[in-house]
């Protein structure tokens, strides 16, 4: 299956007139407001909520996943489209590294559509699955684009506590051959995926009112940003630390302190060396 980000004018036509132009409209406003993220597939469009996939328009319909419906909290007085929010929120409420990682990445992607984005930097696309012979059904968290130089990188977001980045002594972090698989995948396939987010980039500027430039340059290899790493790591986590920097390049790895949160912009310096 090729990489591919394509959704055309009639889908569009079926998306936002008729039966479907009221929940659009809905989700339209939450694009906006920063809460909700929507993402080009093929011939598909799909809305992330607080790290789950609230809707999917395919074939001429909004679709969701009912397996949400099991973790609806309090519900009372809600519409259906706050329900259906509230149950995906729920579905990432705990503590859990995962969690955490979803969390903090999701306060990265209100800069995209939103009327306070005042970042060179954006994120164009989240939970990305490459589709290629290289790393197929595997999911790289985000796409970033650089509106200044139409550079768009792929980066991997993970806590420090997450039990593929903190190992014992002498183990290998998975995190290594996570995301060199990413960069394989990316190698692989480097030009398709460039021409492919000039089109999701055309995509979303008729849709959302943006102006961003077609991609023209891919950044590699793939990165990786580290939440929550300690000040004073102990041994197992400088070891960790050590591993990771070695397996992928320290350059291409940021390490952020606990209780920091860095812009897109200062990602972007940190990683695109």
């Amino acid at each position: 299956m090729a990489f591919i980000r394509e959704f055309n004018a009639t889908q569009i036509q079926k998306m936002t007139n008729g039966a479907n132009a009221e929940l659009f409209a809905k989700l339209k406003a939450d694009v906006f407001r920063g809460k909700v993220f929507p993402a080009v597939r093929k011939n598909e469009l799909h809305f992330y909520y607080k790290g789950g996939c609230l809707y999917k328009f395919s074939g001429g319909l909004f679709k969701r996943d009912n397996n949400y419906e099991r973790y609806g909290g309090d519900t009372e007085g809600l519409s259906d489209y706050e329900t259906f929010k509230n149950q995906v929120r729920h579905r990432y409420a705990d503590s859990n590294g995962k969690a955490m990682e979803r969390q903090l990445l999701d306060g990265l992607y209100s800069y995209t559509y939103g009327a306070q984005c005042k970042s060179n930097v954006v994120v164009l696309d989240i939970e990305i699955n490459l589709n290629g012979a290289v790393g197929g059904g595997k999911k790289c968290d985000m796409v970033l684009l650089n509106t200044q130089t139409d550079e768009i990188m792929f980066v991997e977001g993970k806590v420090f506590s997450d039990s593929r980045v903190l190992v014992a002594i002498p183990f290998i972090p998975e995190v290594v051959a996570q995301v060199s698989t990413y960069t394989a995948a990316i190698v692989e396939q480097r030009q398709v995926i460039i021409e492919q987010y000039a089109n999701h980039i055309q995509i979303v500027n008729r849709l959302f009112g943006t102006s961003y430039r077609p991609s023209k340059k891919l950044i590699e290899p793939a990165k990786l940003l580290t939440y929550n790493t300690p000040k004073c790591p102990t041994e197992n986590g400088t070891y960790s630390i050590d591993k990771i920097n070695r397996g992928l390049g320290s350059n291409n790895v940021l390490w952020v302190e606990q209780n920091y949160n860095p812009t897109l912009d200062v990602i972007w310096r940190s990683l695109a060396l």
